[in-house]
């Protein structure tokens, strides 16, 4: 079931920017690259952008050199993946990610 979330602060900024919607589906597949939004466990709902995939382990990091650092998110399980990042909806209009 698609979910509509609105990005909180700048860690994904240029692509997505503070107030930005993103509209989100289950995802069949993992790819590195891609935007999905996950539930950690020290930080909270966040939105990242997969860097590395290595069996059931996750690797993040932000579009934004100020974002949150990959060692501080650290390596995720994939089960705390809710959704990948499909559409954004922004005041300039939609684009799809």
């Amino acid at each position: 079931m698609p979910r509509l979330i609105r990005v909180r602060g700048q860690s994904m900024s240029p692509t997505l920017e503070d107030g930005d919607y993103i509209l989100t589906l289950k995802p069949r597949r993992l790819r590195p690259g891609f935007i999905y939004v996950l539930k950690h466990e020290r930080l909270g709902r966040i939105v990242k952008r997969l860097s590395v995939l290595e069996n059931d382990s996750c690797q993040w990091s932000g579009d934004n050199s100020a974002s949150t650092s990959s060692d501080r998110i650290g390596a995720t399980p994939t089960s705390c993946i809710s959704g990948r990042a499909i559409w954004r909806i922004s005041p300039s209009g939609i684009k799809r990610l």
